[in-house]
């Protein structure tokens, strides 16, 4: 079996037609990797093929899903499709393949954190169609957290933009490492408790560290029911601050 790579499945497609002096009509293509661009350089795969001389030339091309319909494979196709099909099909089908969209998430961010120069075991929960959990085992965890949890939050906010450019924009990530997350959300309560207290005892409003906005939405949470203050974000992100003051 001979395989041959490309940037893309035509490019791929059209090298094997050149060395095999053939013309597309001959031949079958089968699939063996969809081209991935990557993210910021990394994760990159170039596509790879397999082209099947076919016995008879005059048969009727592989219909291969067209008008977006899933394409079935058959016993008699096993996966090979018509060239021309090739990337439309398989667009419409991982948009759709939530599990593929995951792994997908898993490879990029285990590239991202080995040219980080982490050692760690990658551990992935898919809690529902719109949530995607993953527990970052490492020896490293302080560093991997960073300095009021900065490092963490911006892999997070990197992997939730490689999920969104593959379509996915209604499905949330979120990292986690040795607990952190609980921990820090009950550090934010402690937070919100305090500050709305200065607030009250001062009579002026109080300023907040700038923090990302599903840790901001946890302290608005916090003090929703709290008579004696009110809670509003001001500022521009990645700066936007909560700001607590008494009523």
């Amino acid at each position: 079996m001979t395989i041959y790579s490309g940037k893309t499945i035509q490019d791929a497609v059209k090298q094997a037609l050149a060395e095999l002096s053939l013309n597309k009509d001959q031949v079958e293509v089968k699939v063996i990797q969809q081209p991935r661009n990557g993210f910021f350089g990394i994760g990159r795969k170039q596509a790879k093929i397999e082209l099947l001389r076919k016995e008879n030339t005059n048969q009727t091309q592989i219909k291969t899903g067209l008008n977006n319909q899933p394409h079935t494979e058959s016993a008699n196709n096993q996966g090979i499709v018509n060239p021309s099909e090739i990337v439309k099909e398989a667009r419409s089908e991982d948009d759709l393949d939530l599990d593929k969209i995951a792994q997908d998430l898993a490879d990029y961010l285990n590239d991202v954190l080995e040219a980080m120069g982490f050692s760690f075991t990658l551990k992935l929960d898919l809690k529902n169609k719109h949530s995607v959990y993953i527990d970052i085992d490492t020896e490293q965890e302080s560093r991997l957290i960073g300095r009021h949890g900065r490092t963490i939050n911006a892999l997070q906010n990197l992997v939730q933009i490689f999920v969104n450019r593959s379509g996915a924009n209604n499905v949330n990530v979120e990292l986690d490492t040795a607990d952190y997350r609980n921990r820090r959300s009950e550090a934010l309560i402690q937070l919100a408790d305090k500050t709305a207290r200065n607030a009250i005892a001062n009579g002026k409003p109080v300023y907040l560290n700038p923090m990302p906005s599903f840790e901001r939405k946890q302290i608005h949470n916090a003090l929703a029911d709290n008579d004696h203050v009110i809670t509003y974000s001001t500022g521009k992100e990645p700066h936007r601050v909560i700001v607590v003051a008494p009523k």
